[in-house]
């Protein structure tokens, strides 16, 4: 379940693409524009992958400290199971291209309020120290696939597994990213296709019940 999980995250972030420009896209072109300021672009991603980690790191230990154990026979099965049934909701969100969590956002979107404002005082980036803090503060931005991601992190019972699984996601997200900001969205172009949404979630969607598999047959 751990690869599964794993590569799921990151077929999310990868999938993710347009979704991701939309979100923090003029970060990554304004970061882009000049050669002073294309040195702070990897430093700024390295900030939202440390977000990520850091989330699945806190949110992954959340079932641990009620008691829940991913090595326990009964608990380890039912995450499993709860694990193969998120991995199927978000390989349909990416065959259909639409985002279930989005009325989430609404309400992350007033825990992202007090942090706007800091955001703010952090551009224009001019130092690898404000990009790197922006970068951890612009992961927090309230956004459905992060929290996709985060689900499918929490119920592996395990904040290392859940801290990778984030990580995964992130660097899904980094293809895209990084050539908007400093080449072209041709790449984005390929990711959004049908045929490649198609592709990535059918691999999630196999994935999913690969691991449902041992519970059914």
């Amino acid at each position: 379940m751990n690869s599964a999980v794993i590569f799921t995250a990151f077929a999310t972030g990868l999938a993710g693409s347009a979704h991701c420009i939309g979100m923090c896209g003029g970060i990554s072109v304004s970061l882009g524009l000049g050669s002073m300021k294309k040195r702070l672009l990897p430093v700024y991603h390295l900030g939202r992958l440390a977000s990520y980690t850091t989330l699945g790191l806190v949110f992954g230990s959340l079932l641990p400290l009620i008691g829940v154990r991913a090595y326990n026979a009964i608990w380890g099965a039912s995450l499993r199971i709860a694990a193969a049934l998120i991995m199927l909701a978000i390989g349909l969100q990416i065959v259909f291209g639409v985002n279930f969590l989005r009325y989430l956002e609404r309400y992350g979107s007033r825990l992202w309020r007090p942090l706007a404002g800091l955001v703010q005082s952090l551009l224009p980036v001019q130092t690898g120290s404000d990009a790197l803090l922006l970068g951890f503060l612009w992961g927090l931005l309230p956004c459905g696939l992060i929290y996709s991601a985060l689900a499918l992190a929490v119920v592996s019972g395990n904040p290392l597994q859940a801290g990778l699984a984030m990580l995964a996601f992130g660097v899904g997200t980094l293809p895209a990213m990084l050539l908007l900001g400093v080449f072209s969205g041709t790449l984005v172009q390929a990711l959004t296709r049908d045929s490649s949404r198609f592709m990535l979630g059918a691999i999630v969607i196999t994935s999913a019940l690969w691991t449902l598999w041992p519970f059914v047959k």
